[in-house]
């Protein structure tokens, strides 16, 4: 186990190449719910979850059953390859509903306040393209690196819609001009955040 590695890979993922801000996969959530930063971290938290067990869950269904069947039938571990997209589908939405039923029992108001958002983290992208992204590197053919990518893929997510929730709560008692208001000056934000962020990528220079 190489510790340098596993920090390059989170660093990577989290920070350097932020499944939002970096690759802009899930949009949707991190416009949608980023109202208020106990809502966002809160779907961070669901979020970050998923992708690590769907990671973890999908790297060894490939690694496994997949390319063993594909071995032992075809004599080529890939040629069972089109059954990772619907694999990694069937993962993410098995997953979100464990999410999903443990806050409907224990945190109730969360559920009712995340609304349509929950269900929607089944068809989040940056969970799926995290699966793939784990799938297609070569860095991440190993188990742990693959867990490592998952969480900190997650991480990244939290960090990124938890600040942006906190800048959208004080834009609310700022004087922003008539026509920016609403989407408009959220998108910005949006957009100047991808820009900060950028700056990470002088970190392995």
């Amino acid at each position: 186990m190489n510790l340098g590695e596993l920090a390059a890979i989170f660093i990577g993922v989290a920070l350097v190449n932020n499944l939002v801000l970096s690759g802009f996969l899930g949009i949707c959530p991190f416009l949608g719910v980023s109202r208020k930063v106990d809502m966002a971290f809160g779907m961070g938290c669901a979020v970050t979850f998923v992708i690590t067990v769907s990671g973890v869950v999908t790297w060894a269904i490939v690694h496994g059953p997949l390319n063993w069947v594909g071995n032992a039938v075809f004599g080529d571990p890939n040629s069972l390859a089109f059954l990772k997209y619907v694999t990694f589908i069937m993962v993410i939405a098995s997953m979100v509903q464990l999410v999903e039923m443990y806050l409907k029992k224990f945190f109730p108001s969360l559920y009712t306040a995340f609304g349509v958002f929950l269900p929607l983290i089944t068809t989040n992208c940056a969970i799926l393209g995290a699966c793939l992204y784990i799938d297609m590197k070569e860095e991440t053919q190993h188990l742990l690196n693959a867990a490592v990518y998952a969480f900190g893929g997650g991480l990244g997510f939290t960090m990124a819609i938890t600040i942006m929730a906190g800048i959208r709560e004080h834009i609310r008692f700022s004087d922003v001009p008539k026509p920016l208001r609403g989407a408009g000056i959220t998108l910005l934000v949006a957009g100047m955040l991808a820009m900060a962020f950028t700056g990470f990528t002088g970190i392995g220079k």
